[in-house]
């Protein structure tokens, strides 16, 4: 009789949890103005929604006002052991 296949390991579930642990979000908010049509990327701020005009930030391109529109909102998950650099 033939032996039996020898399978590798399984990991433990607790390892798997922590590895999900490990990961962080980030969130970012893509602005476009609507002078230069410039895109700019910037992290999420509480009361952030697609298609809200911006008040309060200026054009980092052509420094107009009153311009910025969020077109985008995206979520990254990062490994800091991956990436040192923590941005949250």
């Amino acid at each position: 009789m033939a032996e039996e296949p020898q399978f590798p390991p399984l990991p433990d579930i607790g390892e798997i949890l922590e590895r999900k642990d490990r990961f962080y979000q980030r969130v970012t908010s893509v602005l476009k103005c609507s002078k230069c049509s410039a895109k700019n990327e910037r992290l999420f701020k509480p009361g952030d929604y697609t298609f809200k005009k911006l008040t309060d930030e200026e054009c980092q391109k052509c420094h107009s006002k009153n311009a910025l529109t969020i077109v985008e909102i995206f979520s990254t998950w990062l490994d800091p052991k991956k990436n040192p650099k923590k941005n949250k």
